[in-house]
């Protein structure tokens, strides 16, 4: 009995002594790991701490929000407000004229086009049931001679219908856009130069998606751009074609009795068609008609008999 109280005691003591033993050993394994793990970003953050901060910082950072921003964008400035720079406008006209040949003032308006520097974007013109013709036009030239240019296509109309203009400032999209593009830019510098201190493969996987996301923001960014300055660089109009309707004489002489001989020749070509028409009746009927009636009355006689035969048997 004695001995198994020993052997009780010594399990029990020997217990409280290694389960300490084992929590230390557990805390010191799990520090190591963190430090190790942690290692690469510490370096990071402590490099580029000047300019955008730690990595797990620029990584969240690099998220996108939202509203389509994120935070990396909003904490650095593009130092460029609408105030400093060119205004953007987007300039459009439409007229409705009415000319004496739209093909002559198609051609005209494209002519005008060319020698402010423009070019003509699309022409259709049609010919209406009464020979008048109608159609569009629409050009695009250096906003500048906007004005000067809608003057000039007015003069060669008979009558302005219709004359509308429009300007759409988009001065404060332009600028954003650039801020936006600056700042893309910058982070992906950032990303760029993580990338280059890169080890584990975990981080070079992670810096490349943020790159591969701010990569097409910069492509969307840049073609929105692009799309403005087109469009603020050349102004559009469109101008609607459509003659005046004019009274033409007949260029031939009124001759009455021949259109009587026409009349008459017309006449005489209807009542022979009806003749022709009669005549092929007459024939087709016969030969259907009359084989079809003595069948019949053969067939009725036939009936007749007999019932008269049924009517003398009783």
């Amino acid at each position: 009995m004695q001995k198994k109280t020993k052997i009780i005691i010594a399990v029990v003591v020997a217990t409280v002594i290694l389960i300490p033993i084992i929590i230390i050993a557990a805390a010191i394994v799990s520090i190591k790991s963190s430090e190790t793990t942690g290692s690469y970003n510490y370096n990071r953050s402590t490099q580029f701490a000047s300019t955008t901060g730690s990595f797990d910082e620029i990584g969240m950072m690099g998220a996108p929000e939202a509203d389509g921003s994120n935070l990396i964008t909003k904490n650095i400035t593009a130092g460029t407000t609408a105030a400093e720079v060119d205004q953007k406008i987007i300039k459009t006209g439409y007229l409705e004229l009415v000319v004496n040949s739209a093909n002559e003032a198609a051609a005209k308006i494209s002519a005008l086009a060319a020698g402010l520097g423009g070019y003509t974007q699309d022409t259709s013109i049609s010919e209406d049931t009464d020979g008048t013709k109608y159609g569009t036009v629409t050009v695009r030239l250096p906003t500048d001679n906007f004005e000067n240019t809608m003057t000039e296509i007015k003069k060669m109309a008979v009558s302005v219908n219709t004359e509308t203009s429009n300007a759409q400032d988009v001065t404060e999209e332009y600028t954003d856009l650039e801020a936006r593009l600056k700042n893309a830019e910058a982070q992906e510098a950032e990303y760029l130069k993580i990338l280059e201190k890169a080890t584990s493969v975990s981080d070079i996987l992670n810096v490349q998606s943020y790159l591969g996301q701010i990569r097409s923001e910069i492509e969307s960014l840049k073609g929105r751009i692009q799309y403005l300055e087109n469009m603020t660089s050349y102004s559009t109009i469109t101008v609607y074609l459509s003659e005046d309707p004019v009274i033409k004489l007949p260029s031939k002489e009124f001759q009455p009795w021949t259109d009587v001989k026409e009349a008459a020749q017309a006449v005489i070509s209807v009542l022979q068609s009806l003749v022709t028409t009669a005549i092929w009746l007459v024939i087709l009927g016969s030969g259907v008609i009359i084989p079809i009636a003595v069948v019949i009355w053969l067939i009725v006689k036939l009936v007749k008999k007999i019932r008269r035969g049924r009517q003398n048997k009783k």
